[in-house]
């Protein structure tokens, strides 16, 4: 692809089953280089690309590694198709107290209210939707055994790679800015593309939306699209507990200084 015909960065690529999907190409790194194109993309269900036009589009990207950050209740309802050529791995990326999976499947609604509910409890007052969801996603970045699978295909240089989740928003978003990050991309430009759900899903945001008190806004604004400030309290978190964010990919990663170039080598230009 020339630099003529390479797209700006964050450019939603064109399907006709679903919205959101992108590629993490273009955007520039704190040392004078990009990140490459082509080599790291970002989505949805993968079942929505049924056309023969996103099959095809789906295909030119020559994947070589899917990681699907859903639950197994999420995959049973929207399994993603045998992509020729790409190994495929499921791990999810929201996780209960327990270290079992969030699901937020039909079949999974039972066990968040119980989860919510004990959240509460440990409280000991009741707790808004929104503030408790802002609490699991500070707590994202730490311990996540899906974003330790994502940054070990990417030092395996596992790519082209398709991380996605149901919506390519929440999971996928945070994982989005991790990478960015970890690229030396600046956290202005990472929270920046996470926060382009809301551009390419807005038809379907404000649907949901409309009639809407302010406070229902705000809650169903993070469910069908992304909250800044639930996004940014994902990654500020990381400064609260670490000097950097070189430091924070270094303890939670093993990416040490000598690793952490490594990987800028491979994935920027």
């Amino acid at each position: 692809m020339s630099q003529l015909q390479r797209p700006a960065p964050g450019t939603e690529i064109a399907l006709e089953g679903a919205v959101n999907f992108r590629e993490l190409g273009g955007y520039p790194a704190a040392d004078g280089r990009t990140v490459k194109y082509g080599l790291l993309y970002r989505g949805g269900n993968l079942d929505a690309l049924q056309s023969p036009a996103d099959q095809r589009t789906l295909q030119s990207w020559h994947l070589r590694s899917i990681l699907d950050l859903r639950s197994v209740g999420e995959y049973a309802q929207h399994p993603d198709p045998a992509l020729p050529g790409a190994e495929y791995c499921r791990v999810c990326a929201m996780r209960m107290a327990d270290g079992t999976e969030m699901d937020f499947s039909s079949t999974g609604i039972e066990r968040l209210a119980e989860e919510k509910a004990a959240f509460e409890k440990a409280a000991g007052h009741p707790v808004h939707d929104y503030d408790w969801f802002s609490v699991l996603y500070r707590q994202m970045p730490f311990g996540n055994p899906a974003y330790h699978t994502l940054f070990t295909l990417l030092e395996q240089r596992r790519a082209p790679l398709l991380f996605h989740c149901t919506c390519g928003k929440d999971r996928t978003g945070i994982a989005a800015m991790l990478i960015l990050l970890a690229l030396g991309v600046s956290r202005e430009n990472a929270l920046a593309d996470y926060m382009l759900t809301n551009t390419y899903r807005r038809a379907i945001i404000e649907k949901h939306l409309q009639g809407k008190s302010p406070e229902e806004r705000r809650l169903l604004l993070s469910v069908e699209g992304v909250d800044e400030a639930m996004g940014a309290g994902s990654i500020d978190e990381i400064l609260q507990r670490f000097d950097s964010y070189e430091a924070y990919f270094a303890q939670e990663f093993g990416l040490d200084a000598q690793r952490l170039e490594a990987l800028r080598n491979f994935y920027l230009e």
